[in-house]
């Protein structure tokens, strides 16, 4: 079982904000793509209210989405007490990565860093 701390639910509840606004969606909107109320999604978005797995998939598919953007640099602890984690280097880059919109440049950093890398590996 994964368990996530109340920050991480908020967590993905902003990053369905932060998506939402910027293909310029209202609340509304959402909700009624989706089958629910503006309050509801509100509730979504503040941590106020837990997003259910089939909710999150239905607004995915609004926010034209993989369900992957929003538990990306989550901290996961399984119940085994094994710690599946992304550092913050790792959660930065995915960050800086995001926030380009160009996909030729996208490619280009991802080509940077696997040259480093095999660089690295080398010496």
């Amino acid at each position: 079982m994964v368990k996530y701390t109340a920050s991480e639910k908020c967590n993905i509840g902003s990053l369905v904000r932060e998506k939402r606004r910027g293909l310029k969606i209202t609340q509304r909107q959402l909700a009624e793509a989706v089958g629910c109320t503006f309050q509801q999604i509100q509730k979504y978005e503040s941590g106020r209210s837990k997003l259910s797995v089939q909710m999150l998939l239905k607004i995915c598919s609004y926010l034209r989405t993989n369900p992957s953007y929003f538990f990306s640099g989550l901290m996961l602890s399984e119940s085994s007490d094994d710690t599946v984690a992304n550092s913050d280097a790792e959660a930065k880059l995915l960050s800086i990565l995001r926030s380009v919109k160009n996909e030729r440049i996208k490619a280009k950093i991802v080509e940077l860093v696997e040259a480093v890398v095999s660089s690295t590996d080398e010496a």
